[in-house]
């Protein structure tokens, strides 16, 4: 039986089937998730909606739209805790995969999670849907330990340095929402502890699967070090490796290392050294509030992930300081701004950007004047202002303008009426006929079926070709192959047809390497 679904509709439907013989009689129900054909495309901004002011996003949308998928929303978030349920239920996913991918669901809601220990106002059933998915991960994660200790990817030994530094942070953190194995922590730190060199660094294992990022040395050995002051290990036993952080990041021109440092320095009392560094900090902090310089991070982020990495730990050392309380403000207000859809870009500066709301949260809540705000598409103001006092907590959504739009160019704007300051963030999303694709890219990824036309429960290949369009390597290339609505991939075994390839956790060397498979 074959069931059509006009190109309108979109989203949850469920389909339910009764059958009659005779006296019997049976129902099924099953939900489908309907998607629209053809590719998902998403344009959107965010930034600081201030009082009194105005924001104006403009897009186009492209005649290959496909009919009956476009989607908006604009959003102003009255408080941090606004804008965090928002990134919250954008990341609301059941962990998956090895040890990096599962902490790429796990650490943002921890963040998440420790903000909802101080507020009220909060959907009951985010707290409960957030909680349940953490108890899985927390399982996945602790699963990943080596037998020799330490973390690796799928759990097998030697342990990798840097990852499971990134662990040992992110179990400290969880240790505020949720119970946490005391033992493990320690067997976690005293590993890591047994791997240092005697020189001020640590020794990393060249038998580890390095696809974490392979940070430069200096990147690896501050990000160690952070994560144990960070996990309670007291800095006495640290002097030599704390001594050899400060060295580097006072020779460096790495704002990531040396905001790193002022963290470490400050909390390890070296105040006048902290403030030396901080002060490094501020004269990279640009206009807008973003400090810039830094080379890599710990992840091998680059481009926007690694600006907010570096500007959020600014933020933090910088807050422990009343004199940079200026350069907090401006920061913070960039991180804000970087908000788009609920995210902060990569898991990573996600997790930064949070760590550094709630921080800011703690020392500086403050209720918000009453106002109003008002939308307007194309010129035209879309119903009626709506309206907010100083208790409004949740996110204010602003009515949908789908009914407003149509292929080609168009205007959104937002309007503050007194009020005060506050984040917002526009989205329009659609499915094209055509794929988004972006200039910036260094993974060029091809797939060319073998045959053009194809009888019903026929077989046929997919050649993927994945090819690295840089000159350098990229770490942790992930390329997603979609396979067309009614078909399934399938294992053939035939002397004729060899098996599916199978894309795993790799790098692509520089210069035009590729790799193919069949499926």
């Amino acid at each position: 039986m074959q069931l059509e679904v006009g190109p309108e509709f979109g989203g949850l439907a469920n389909l339910t089937f009764d059958g009659k013989a005779g006296s019997y009689r049976d129902s099924v129900t099953r939900t489908l998730d309907v998607q629209s054909p053809g590719f998902p495309h998403e344009t959107s901004t965010g930034g600081m909606l201030e009082r009194n002011g105005s924001r104006t996003f403009e897009f186009t949308i492209p005649a290959e739209m496909v009919r009956g998928s476009l989607s908006t929303s604009a959003t102003v978030y009255p408080t941090p805790l606004a804008s965090m349920t928002d990134a919250l239920q954008a990341l609301l996913q059941q962990p998956y995969g090895c040890f990096e991918q599962t902490s790429s669901t796990s650490y943002p809601m921890v963040m998440a999670q420790q903000y909802f220990l101080s507020h009220t106002g909060i959907d009951p059933a985010i707290i409960t849907k957030a909680r349940d998915l953490l108890e899985v991960s927390y399982k996945r994660l602790t699963g990943f330990e080596s037998h020799t200790r330490g973390y690796e990817w799928f759990g097998g030994d030697p342990g990798h340095e840097a990852l499971t530094a990134y662990g040992l942070m992110q179990f400290t953190d969880m240790l505020q929402v949720r119970q946490v194995d005391k033992d493990m922590l320690d067997r976690t730190k005293v590993w890591l502890l047994s791997r240092r060199d005697g020189k001020g660094t640590f020794s990393l294992n060249s038998k580890a699967l390095d696809t974490f990022g392979h940070a430069p040395a200096d990147t690896t050995n501050a990000y160690i070090v952070w994560a144990l002051i960070e996990s309670g290990e007291k800095p006495a036993g640290l002097a030599r490796e704390i001594a050899a952080v400060k060295t580097s990041a006072e020779s460096t021109q790495d704002t990531y290392i040396v905001a790193l440092a002022a963290n470490i320095l400050h909390e390890t009392g070296d105040t006048a050294g902290a403030r030396q560094l901080m002060d490094k900090l501020v004269r990279n902090q640009e206009a807008a509030g973003n400090v810039k310089g830094a080379v890599t991070s710990i992840t091998r982020s680059g481009g926007d992930a690694l600006a907010i990495e570096t500007t959020a730990l600014s933020v933090l050392a910088w807050m422990q300081e009343p004199a940079y309380a200026d350069h907090v403000e401006r920061g913070l207000r960039w991180i804000v701004q970087s908000n788009k859809s609920g995210r902060f870009g990569s898991t990573q500066s996600t997790v930064l950007a949070l760590r550094s709301i709630v921080a800011y949260d703690n020392a500086h809540a403050q209720p918000k004047a009453p106002g109003r705000i008002v939308l307007t598409v194309d010129g035209k103001a879309l119903g009626a202002p709506l309206s907010f006092t100083a208790d409004t907590k949740g996110a204010l959504k602003l009515p949908e303008f789908v009914n407003e739009l149509g292929p080609g160019k168009h205007t959104v704007s937002l309007k503050m009426e007194n009020g005060s300051n506050m984040p917002f963030s526009v989205a329009v999303k659609y499915h094209s006929l055509l794929p988004e694709s972006s200039d910036q890219t260094k993974i060029g990824v091809q797939v060319v079926l073998k045959d053009e036309h194809i009888r019903e429960g026929g077989v046929t290949e997919a050649a993927v070709s994945i090819a690295n369009k840089s000159d350098e390597a990229i770490p942790s290339p992930v390329a997603i192959i979609g396979i067309p609505g009614g078909w399934r991939s399938v294992t053939i075994n035939s002397k004729n047809l060899s098996a599916p390839a199978k894309l795993m956790c790799t790098k692509l060397s520089g210069g035009k390497s590729s790799s193919t498979g069949d499926t």
